[in-house]
């Protein structure tokens, strides 16, 4: 372990909001010298369970903000749970009339669906006014959370459904929801800009199948949607569930359902994934898994003050974690890639680089 420290901001809340609250940050192993900047690449806002109005949230956005008037982003993507504690109210009227098409992927076209105004409250309105680079607004893809779908039921049961048919329904009413800061065309679907290509998958369906939605059906999608990948080509899966973190979640003997499953949509890739971007632990970690680099940026809303016990898989590598709120920043070219955690007082806690292939090396990150 080369260094733990507390950020700056989380010593200012210490100090003042949340006593006895510090945040650390872990970073494991050598770290090398940065590369020259590369003006030019794709660069894309990472972050996830962001879908409720709190002070952590609140604090992150200003940030995400800041460094959008710094250096815009060409694109955004926000790892799931958008919407926390259910996903959107199945009970508004009309909202029963959202049917997923035969793909089971996208929603059909037609009738006129409720607008939740939870949508903007806990999520929209603390993003609104980002450009892009190009001066437009900022597109903000989009990934489905446990939280969209109301999994499980429990407090989230709807009077009338089952808790199957809940879930199947919050999640077409989340994919059919349309806004400036909101774009979700489809269960799973990709993103391509310059060299880098995004495939969004519905990590629900890893956990268990839900909904009427399979993993077989994810399985048949990333294979698809990976065949092109490779050198030319930059590819990353992004979706809510990361397949290795660590964490304070308990944990069984043996390999977990959720393992099995994971391991079979990784290795349904055609062509070569470089890395995983994903939420739900509320943390911001990088690990490696094999070849494959995961990145992990789900401390915005509900970021917390879990302790780092348990690494899932036993195999996997972590090169950095810390529970300091925040998001992280991707950059790729033809030459490669970049990954960068920032805290939300904007201080850069964490960066690896990548060529063109193989892994992605923690470096000093520029000033």
């Amino acid at each position: 372990m080369r260094r733990t420290r507390p950020s700056s901001i989380a010593l200012l809340l210490a100090s003042t909001l949340l006593p006895g609250c510090v945040h650390d940050v872990h970073e494991i192993g050598p770290v090398g010298p940065p590369s020259p900047d590369r003006p030019g690449a794709i660069r894309v806002l990472v972050f996830g369970d962001f879908g409720a109005s709190t002070l952590p949230q609140w604090l992150a956005a200003r940030a995400i903000h800041g460094e959008s008037t710094h250096r815009p982003f060409d694109l955004a993507i926000e790892l799931g749970d958008d919407l926390y504690p259910c996903g959107p109210d199945p009970g508004r009227p009309g909202a029963r009339g959202c049917r997923f098409a035969a793909d089971d992927a996208t929603v059909e076209a037609g009738g006129a669906l409720p607008d939740d105004p939870r949508f903007q409250g806990e999520n929209e309105a603390a993003l609104g006014g980002l450009r892009a680079r190009d001066g437009g607004p900022l597109p903000i893809y989009l990934a489905l959370g446990n939280h969209d779908v109301g999994w499980g039921g429990g407090k989230c049961a709807v009077p009338g459904l089952a808790d199957d048919q809940a879930s199947r329904l919050r999640a077409c009413l989340t994919v059919a929801h349309r806004a400036p800061a909101w774009s979700l065309p489809a269960r799973h679907y990709v993103v391509d800009r310059g060299p880098l290509r995004l495939v969004v998958v519905d990590t629900n369906v890893v956990v268990s199948d839900y909904g009427g939605f399979t993993l077989e059906e994810e399985l048949a999608f990333v294979h698809e949607a990976t065949a092109p990948c490779g050198t030319e080509r930059i590819c990353f899966l992004a979706g809510h569930h990361p397949p290795a973190a660590v964490h304070g979640y308990r944990v069984g003997p043996g390999p977990s359902p959720f393992r099995v499953r994971m391991a079979r949509l990784l290795g349904a890739a055609q062509g070569p994934v470089r890395g995983f971007l994903a939420g739900h632990v509320h943390a911001l970690e990088h690990l490696s898994l094999g070849t494959l680099e995961v990145f992990v940026s789900g401390s915005t809303a509900m970021g917390g003050y879990q302790r780092f016990r348990v690494r899932q898989p036993p195999e996997a590598l972590p090169r950095f974690a810390t529970t300091a709120w925040g998001f992280a920043i991707l950059e790729v070219d033809a030459q490669g890639y970049r990954v960068r955690f920032v805290d939300v007082s904007g201080e850069a806690l964490h960066c690896c680089e990548a060529a063109a292939t193989g892994p992605c090396r923690p470096v000093e990150c520029p000033g």
